[in-house]
């Protein structure tokens, strides 16, 4: 009796596991959807095993749906992404080079998930296997599944806020074990944005 208890126990729980990754992912889906716009401040911080110390960095970023995407690196030297309709902008270290999404086969695919994340498909049963911890935090464990994800990252973790489902910092393990964190403060959805700070000429 004692034993069929147990396993009831441990059928039930995986049930409620994936229910509640449903709903996790559903929801943080919705909060992080950008209808129009969004921009926020990013810091990360990269702990390799071939350096003592983290390389930190911080800028900001700004987004229009579907798809246009700038980001401006403030520290430790400034620099310059900025994706847009079928050109790609980049500036660093006094060099400025602005190029054809065609020659860039990398830059096509991102296009296509920044489109897939911004219209409410940011996490995907389908692309990870999850785990969900939630508490004060929302936090998603995910495993890559596809064979290109799978390549690059061992897991990306994802911490939201257990309230509203925004996304406060993802964290990337790669398959060398080296972590990036990137934390995301200053969030703002629907600001006017000028179109100039796309422009990719």
């Amino acid at each position: 009796m004692r034993k069929t208890a147990v396993i009831l126990l441990l059928f039930a729980s995986l049930a409620g596991r994936a229910q509640t990754v449903a709903e996790a992912v559903a929801k943080i889906n919705a909060a992080n959807a950008v209808e129009t716009t969004v921009t926020f401040d990013v810091r990360t911080v990269r702990n390799t095993s071939m350096l003592s110390e983290p390389l930190v960095s911080t800028g900001k970023v700004s987004f229009s749906a579907p798809s246009s995407l700038r980001y401006e690196g403030l520290s430790p030297r400034r620099s310059l992404f900025v994706l847009s309709g079928d050109r790609v902008l980049t500036e660093s270290g006094g060099l400025r080079r602005s190029v054809d999404l065609k020659e860039k086969s990398r830059y096509q695919a991102l296009v296509r998930n920044i489109a897939k994340s911004s219209s409410g498909g940011l996490v995907s049963e389908k692309d990870f296997d999850i785990r969900v911890l939630s508490g004060k935090e929302l936090i998603l464990m995910m495993r890559p599944l596809g064979r290109d994800m799978s390549r690059m990252f061992a897991e990306i973790t994802v911490r939201a806020d257990a309230a509203t489902g925004l996304i406060r910092e993802l964290i990337l393990r790669d398959t060398e074990g080296d972590t990036t964190t990137i934390s995301l403060s200053g969030v703002s959805f629907g600001r006017e944005l000028s179109a100039d700070l796309f422009n990719t000429r």
